[in-house]
């Protein structure tokens, strides 16, 4: 059977930086939807005709990535909650020795 390590220090490590960098594309984020909104408001002509799908597009886009970094993070999360509750239950079986 094959055997593997997980190093808990490791993915907490991975965990904190996911989650800064999933915060710091959300702020910047938010920060291109205000401007496309400020945009949206006074841009009218042919080259907003065109260009409008294509940034509704990519909106759309970046919601199912932003949802497929929010599984990932809460992959990572609950992989270090079981490796922790594995070591438990190995410390309370090792006392009970």
């Amino acid at each position: 059977m094959a055997q593997t390590s997980f190093d808990a220090q490791d993915a907490e490590d991975l965990l904190k930086e996911l989650e800064q960098f999933h915060e710091a594309i959300r702020d910047e984020w938010s920060r291109v939807l205000n401007q496309w909104s400020n945009l949206k408001s006074v841009w009218r002509d042919q080259q907003f005709d065109k260009f409008e799908p294509i940034f509704e597009k990519f909106i759309s886009t970046y919601n199912d990535a932003e949802k497929e970094s929010d599984q990932y993070i809460r992959f990572v999360r609950e992989q270090i909650e079981i490796n922790e509750t594995k070591k438990q239950k190995l410390s309370g079986r090792l006392a009970d020795l």
